[in-house]
């Protein structure tokens, strides 16, 4: 999907700039996937477990920017990588096509700055103007900032995936399936 980049001032004065990832981004956006799975139990994967090469990455970004309904915006502060934010349809089949999915994540160094908040707010635009009905996540039921942040958006909690998680110390974490009509 074509973007054509946004600056947004953020709480601390400082402009973000918002733009759709390039080839070029490629082995940075595979070292932040490391950096942010490390950095945060609220995530997916763990860092050892992000196996993409740089020209995967690559490939990725290529095919996902050819799409139509596919958005990956990155978040820029001073010129240093913040964060994503991105939705993808969660299927091409005609009874799901008004529904995507959307996944967000910043380095806990840009934490509550309004980073966070300036890309949902883009990514849920773009989402509506590329057609999409409704947009779902999934949350950790302990990761309240985050959740605060989908609420002040429209999303609402519509269900609960017990123990989703399992960390390496044994302990589990619940996600929340969070759903917000565009």
């Amino acid at each position: 999907m074509d973007y054509a980049g946004k600056e947004i001032l953020l709480k601390n004065g400082k402009v973000c700039l918002l733009r759709r990832g390039e080839e070029a981004d490629a082995a940075m956006l595979v070292d932040y996937l490391k950096a942010t799975a490390g950095e945060t139990p609220y995530l997916t994967r763990e860092p050892e477990e992000v196996q993409l090469t740089v020209e995967e990455e690559r490939d990725l970004i290529r095919e996902k920017n050819s799409e139509e309904r596919t958005l990956n915006l990155l978040a820029f502060v001073d010129g240093e990588h913040a964060g994503n934010c991105a939705f993808n349809p969660v299927s091409e089949r005609s009874r799901t096509r008004h529904r995507c999915a959307v996944g967000i994540a910043l380095y806990q160094k840009f934490w509550g700055m309004g980073i966070g908040t300036a890309l949902l707010g883009e990514i849920l635009d773009m989402a509506k103007s590329a057609g999409y009905e409704q947009a779902e996540l999934e949350a950790v039921s302990a990761n309240e900032p985050a959740i605060a942040l989908y609420r002040k958006f429209g999303f609402e909690t519509t269900g609960t995936v017990p123990r989703a998680f399992r960390y390496g110390d044994g302990t589990y974490a619940d996600f929340l399936f969070m759903v917000k009509t565009l």
